[in-house]
Parts: structure tokens; C-alpha cells; sequence
């Protein structure tokens, strides 16, 4: 199924190109239209985060009380590996939209890695990407991959690729970057000529810490046909997060400004700024869920969740002083949670390890951030 990106205009007056499109490495807003129906994306935007298929801590009938919420859910294949090469043939034609009980309406992105796994121990070889699985260490060809998405009818597919993990990029040499692109480029030439269904595919964009080797992934990526998009998954570097904007700039200044692109591992409000500054489409949205996994409300504030203090960014419902505060999580914030429940009750929910306290802080933490991507 065919998927174009409809450029829009660059923000803030940033250079253009010839075509009316964004220079590279600058803001711009666009829509993602993907095949003849109406499923489309206006960007910048966020593709819901999920685990095992679906939003945490929220269960479908939940999560649909939560408005203006992107038709965009991100899935991760190692949520699902039960072998190394699963069958999941009997699913029927919505695929993996039927399997999650997904509505056919939302745009589905199935990658392979969860972006909040930074630290990882399965190895990957030149015929096959190891992933580290609840099940344990699965090893996933081209092949078994194209097998798996054709069964799994993803809309958008970000190809196996060979991540470098690196807790210190000067003890990574080139030599095992340069490994890593070259297998990342032939496992995506392998899937581009396996695969029977042709969902639009985001390429993995390598290279590491490297500008030169960087230019050489793209310049494989570039000569391929069959490319809709871009993928940035450089979680695993361990750099300043300006540092990675910066190598994902470098790398933009090699590839087509007439395709989306999807940085995982920028979720945060303040990192997702810069990316989408630095010519960023899409982010993904595990930090609403790091934040509730805490206990933590979100008081962030950018003229759209709430009144409070816009220099705080989360609120500490362990804490003491909440036994005894009957305010609402954010004062002026219209989510479900704030309009129905006080402090001291999700503090008590807490203090009794009841379900329901993260249930009702991922519903406000998801809230504030539709409306921190509406401002």
C-alpha cells in the first residue's frame, strides 16, 4: 500500500527547498496519507506507545475516552515472539489490527525494538538479528520477518536492523559500525525483495556515532527503491541527546526531505522539541508511561494542561504531603482524572498497590500530552 508525505510548510519561516518543502534538519508540518482510504497523520505528532499491543495501563474502552488522540499506534514485534519463528497465519485479514482489536481506522507501525529497552544482551550475525524476548534470546531472519509482517498486515514497517549498542562510543570502533550497516542494508534488501504484501517501509537510518559512516548508510538507503520513510532508533548511543540531534541532522542532510521521519527515544517534552525543531516528524509516547510507572503526575505547562507552575514537570503523588490534599492532579486540566479524583485518593490508590492509580495517572499523563503536541 502506497504512503506519501504531504509537506505542508516549514515553521517559523526555516529555509525551503526548490520543491516548497523543508530544507533538511529544520521544523516543518505536513500529513502522512497512507493508501486510498482516509487513514492520515498530521505531523509533528506522536505515535501511541504500547506493550503487547496495547496503550499501558489503559484497556480499549479507556484509552477511547481520551480525545484528539493521534490514529497512530506504534507495536513492537518482540512483544510477540513466542518462537523464533512464530505463525501467526491463522490470524485472519485484519492482521494484526484483529489481533490487538485494533480499529482498521488506526495507522499501525509495527517496529521490532521496544524504545525504552536501552540496555540489551541478545547478539545479532550477518543472517539473522538477535532480540532479546520474554522467551528468551530470539533470532529473526529477512526472511521470517517478511513472512511475519505479511501475516501481521502492519501499515508502516521499520525493517530488522543491526543496533550497535554502545555505553561508551569511543570504545566502539568502525569497523563494527561499518558491520552494522552493511547487514542492516542487506537484511532491507533482503525484506524489500521477500516480502508478498508491500507495506509503506521506514528504513533504519545507521551509522552510530559516526558522520562518514552515517553518510554511507544513507547513501544505500537512497538507492534503494521501495522507501516511504525514515526510521532514527539510536537509543542504545549513549550520548547527550543534542549530541544524537546532531548525527540525525547529519544524516537528514544525506536523505530526501519528501519523507517522514520517526526518531524513537525522543519522547520527552523538552527532547521532543528539539527533535521536531531539528526536522523531526514523529516521536513516540513512552514517557507519559515512564512518568506514571513513578507515580508521577505531569504539571508541565505550555498553555494547554492545566495552570499550574510551567517550571515543574511532574508531580510526587508518593509523597506525604498528598494523604491530606483534596486539589485535583493539575489545577484547570480537563482529563477525566482531574475532573473526578483528588490527590489524596490516587495517593491512597498508591499506598495500597491498587490498579487503579496507574490507570488513572496514565489517563491524565496521555492528556497533558495530546495537549502539550496540540500547542
Amino acid at each position: 500500500m502506497s504512503l506519501h508525505f504531504e509537506f505542508t510548510a516549514a515553521k517559523a519561516a526555516t529555509p525551503t527547498l526548490a520543491d516548497g518543502s523543508a530544507s533538511p534538519g529544520t521544523p516543518r508540518s505536513g500529513k502522512i496519507v497512507h493508501g486510498p482510504s482516509t487513514v492520515s497523520l498530521q505531523t509533528p505528532n506522536f505515535l501511541k506507545y504500547t506493550r503487547h499491543g496495547l496503550q499501558p495501563h489503559l484497556v480499549r474502552e479507556v484509552a477511547a475516552e481520551l480525545e484528539s488522540m493521534p490514529k497512530a499506534t506504534r507495536i513492537q514485534l518482540e512483544d510477540f515472539l513466542a518462537s523464533d519463528i512464530p505463525d501467526y497465519s491463522k490470524v485472519g485479514e485484519r492482521g494484526m489490527h484483529g489481533f490487538v482489536a485494533l480499529d482498521r481506522s488506526e495507522m499501525l507501525v509495527l517496529d521490532t525494538l521496544d524504545p525504552t529497552m536501552v540496555s540489551r544482551s541478545a547478539k545479532s550475525s550477518n543472517s539473522f538479528m538477535g532480540i532479546d524476548s520474554e522467551g528468551g534470546t530470539r533470532r529473526l531472519t529477512a526472511e521470517a520477518f517478511a513472512r511475519l509482517t505479511d501475516q501481521l498486515k502492519p501499515d508502516i514497517v521499520v525493517p530488522l536492523a543491526d543496533y550497535v549498542e554502545e555505553p561508551l562510543p569511543s570504545l566502539t570502533q568502525g569497523k563494527r559500525i561499518s558491520k552494522s550497516i552493511s547487514r542492516s542494508a542487506k537484511w532491507l534488501e533482503e525484506y524489500l525483495h521477500k516480502r508478498q504484501r508491500k507495506p509503506a517501509v521506514f528504513a533504519p537510518v545507521m551509522g552510530s556515532h559516526s558522520l562518514e559512516l552515517r553518510e554511507i548508510s544513507a547513501k544505500k538507503i537512497e538507492a534503494l527503491d521501495g522507501i516511504s520513510g525514515y526510521a532514527f532508533n539510536d537509543t542504545s548511543l549513549a550520548l547527550p541527546f543534542e549530541h544524537k540531534l546532531q548525527l540525525v541532522q547529519h544524516s537528514l542532510s544525506q536523505l530526501s526531505a519528501s519523507r517522514p521521519r520517526y526518531m524513537a527515544g525522543a519522547s520527552a517534552p523538552d527532547n521532543a522539541v528539539r527533535a521536531i525543531l531539528a526536522g523531526i516528524d514523529l516521536v513516540d509516547s513512552s514517557y507519559p508511561y515512564a512518568v506514571t510507572e513513578q507515580g508521577f503526575a505531569s504539571t508541565y505547562d505550555f498553555s494547554a494542561c492545566g495552570s499550574g507552575d510551567s517550571s515543574a514537570t511532574h508531580l510526587d503523588l508518593w509523597q506525604e504531603s498528598m494523604f491530606n490534599d483534596f486539589r485535583p492532579l493539575v489545577a484547570g486540566c480537563e482529563c477525566f482524572t482531574c475532573r473526578t479524583h483528588t490527590r489524596s485518593y490516587i495517593h491512597h490508590l498508591l499506598m495500597t498497590k491498587e490498579m487503579l492509580s496507574t490507570v488513572l495517572l496514565q489517563v491524565h499523563n496521555m492528556h497533558c500530552y495530546q495537549r502539550f503536541f496540540d500547542a
